[in-house]
């Protein structure tokens, strides 16, 4: 009986009982075995679209075994890590990671991350700690260094120790600030 090849379209002919059950089934009739081995690849995918589901399939596989593979890649390290061959890395990598640790950004950015480290050690507290850094800024930013000085007692030592001991000697009551 004849009949049209599902992949290639040409006319062939299969005996009668053949092409009846494989209409009966709903199967596909091909022309020669060739035709049949193409006809039930499935479609070709692009580059990129096996790329994408490569990606999708990456990322679930990570999420699901993220124990396992952290696992592998230390001992891994441990066994492959060599104290002398990272020295000589790290050395030749100092002077652009100190160039880098100069950038503006990347100190700001610093100065922000140490601030809330700090603030961290005081648990609960830590936001009261930060206010109360922020006021002392404000606060010195507003005072000279001679108010400054001035308050903490620090302006002219020598002078301050010399005119107490001076004063101690004429029989006044408070004694020198320095013990003796």
């Amino acid at each position: 009986m004849e009949f049209a090849c599902a992949h290639c379209g040409e006319m062939a002919d299969k005996p009668k009982g053949h092409v009846n059950r494989s209409r009966a089934r709903g199967l596909n009739l091909y022309c020669s075995r060739e035709c049949s081995g193409l006809g039930r690849r499935k479609p070709p995918k692009t580059h990129a679209e096996k790329i994408a589901e490569k990606r999708d399939y990456d990322i679930q596989y990570r999420a699901k075994n993220r124990d396992k593979l952290k696992a592998k890649k230390a001992a891994y390290f441990q066994a492959t890590y060599d104290p002398a061959k990272a020295r000589v890395v790290r050395k030749k990598r100092a002077p652009l990671h100190a160039e880098y640790c100069r950038r503006p950004e990347y100190r700001k950015w610093k100065q922000n991350y140490d601030r809330n480290r700090r603030a961290a050690e005081y648990g609960p507290f830590a936001e009261a700690y930060a206010l109360t850094l922020d006021l002392n800024r404000e606060i010195k930013s507003r005072s000279t260094n001679y108010e400054i000085r001035q308050a903490n007692q620090t302006g002219n030592k020598a002078q301050r120790r010399d005119r107490e001991a001076t004063g101690a000697k004429r029989g006044r009551s408070h004694p020198p600030a320095h013990g003796g």
